[in-house]
């Protein structure tokens, strides 16, 4: 019984091992501007959807549902995206990285999961 146990608990700890995603890479400036720049991005921040996009001017937007027309602008930083907003709730400035979480979902460094929309 006890190598039965011993065999189950390695068993178990190795598919668990297993299904742990990889880590994902920080996205280069390229990689940024062709799958995150110009298109509509969504999440969940505290129970509500978040629209964001960072144009293609420079500018940015974000909008929610009890909130509209915070915006500001975004210039790339070495590796990833520094965002200033001039209105909204979060105002000032904030840089973050993005990491590819597979299909069309990215992580920022901030934690929060963004998915671009089609």
């Amino acid at each position: 019984m006890r190598k039965f146990t011993t065999a189950a608990a390695i068993s178990i700890a190795a598919m668990t091992v297993t299904a742990l995603p990889a880590t994902a890479e920080i996205m280069s400036q390229d990689r940024i501007a062709k799958e995150i720049v110009g298109k509509t991005l969504t999440t969940s921040r505290k129970g509500m959807t978040v629209h964001l996009q960072y144009n293609t001017d420079g500018t940015v937007r974000m909008k929610a549902f009890i909130m509209s027309g915070g915006g500001g602008t975004w210039k790339y930083s070495d590796d990833g995206i520094c965002m200033n907003m001039t209105n909204g709730p979060r105002k000032g400035e904030t840089c973050v990285t993005f990491e590819h979480l597979g299909g069309n979902k990215y992580r920022n460094s901030e934690g929060m999961v963004l998915t671009v929309q089609e």
